[in-house]
């Protein structure tokens, strides 16, 4: 195996791990193999059994991890699961383990998809940019503050697993938006409502709620 070919991979590895935050290595090694020239399992396998975990953000994750009890799980079937769905307990990994079940994934190209290895980058929808510009408008927030509160917003919506924006508008609070104006807060509110509609969730394995369940999101 090449040193280009094992870049590649953990590139791979970051880039599901982001969009996604849950997946097998049966289905990376899928979407690998549909966007370069093909490896093997043996070969996957080599790289997945070697990897310094020591200083990432996710782990390999089979069974006998969350259950003591379980039989050792094929290493195929194991999963990559981003750090902060395990990292105080099971509950969190369990409940999007459970939201995925029967949606696809987002596969966007190549070229897209390695985008996410970035564990910042975000696709700029215009509901993004709506929340952006409103709170860059805010006349007690600098351009910086603005841009910090959008961002956070945006990877908090990213990993939510409900419908609630409540704890959104918590951090935004906690990171200088103010609150005391009712009619700027439902402003708000309203504005992050749309982004969690248009937002790509682990939840939904790299799609948004939209894509999901269309129109009939409001209703959801």
């Amino acid at each position: 195996m090449t040193d280009e070919i094992k870049i590649l991979f953990e590139d791979y590895f970051r880039a599901a791990v982001n969009l996604y935050g849950i997946i097998s290595l049966s289905k990376l090694l899928d979407i690998y193999n549909s966007q370069n020239e093909p490896v093997t399992e043996s070969e996957f396998r080599e790289f997945a059994e070697n990897i310094d975990l020591s200083d990432k953000s996710y782990d390999i994750i089979g069974q006998e991890n969350i259950d003591k009890k379980a039989p050792e799980t094929d290493l195929m079937k194991k999963e990559l699961v981003a750090e902060y769905l395990y990292i105080d307990g099971w509950d969190e990994y369990w409940e999007i383990s459970e939201l995925q079940k029967g949606t696809d994934y987002y596969i966007p190209k190549k070229e897209r998809f390695l985008r996410y290895k970035d564990e910042f980058f975000h696709e700029k929808s215009m509901e993004f940019i709506d929340v952006r510009a409103f709170l860059r408008n805010l006349p007690y927030l600098s351009k910086e503050q603005a841009d910090t509160i959008a961002e956070d917003m945006e990877f908090m919506l990213q990993m939510d697993r409900e419908d609630d924006i409540m704890p959104a508008v918590s951090q935004a609070v906690d990171l200088g938006f103010k609150d005391k104006d009712k009619i700027k807060l439902q402003e708000f509110c309203g504005l992050l409502m749309d982004l969690n509609d248009n937002v790509r969730k682990h939840c939904y394995r790299g799609h948004t709620k939209k894509e999901v369940f269309g129109d009939f999101g409001d209703i959801f």
